[in-house]
């Protein structure tokens, strides 16, 4: 149900992540449209308002990035002394 991430576990924040993407994208790809008209039916598609895009994925992305980085920084089974040595040694 949920997307992989890099190493090769489930990502509920990165899942969340895609599907906001696609939601504004498929959105903003609708709204260039306009309206699509048939016999009996008639569809309008509005583009929504950048401030609420802007919140939408302004927020999943920053949790997603804040989780990575956090879990990046807290490597489990290892001390707080160890991981810095690791994050000193990557930078």
């Amino acid at each position: 149900m949920w997307i992989k991430n890099t190493s090769g576990k489930q990502d509920a924040m990165l899942t969340f992540a895609v599907i906001s993407f696609a939601v504004v994208t498929g959105n903003l790809l609708l709204s260039t449209i306009g309206s699509i008209q048939g016999a009996t039916l008639s569809i309008g598609f509005q583009a929504l308002d950048a401030s609420v895009m802007t919140a939408y994925l302004g927020a999943t992305f920053t949790a997603y990035v804040t989780r990575r980085w956090t879990d990046k920084k807290y490597i489990p089974g290892i001390s707080d002394q160890e991981s810095s040595e690791i994050q000193e040694d990557v930078s």
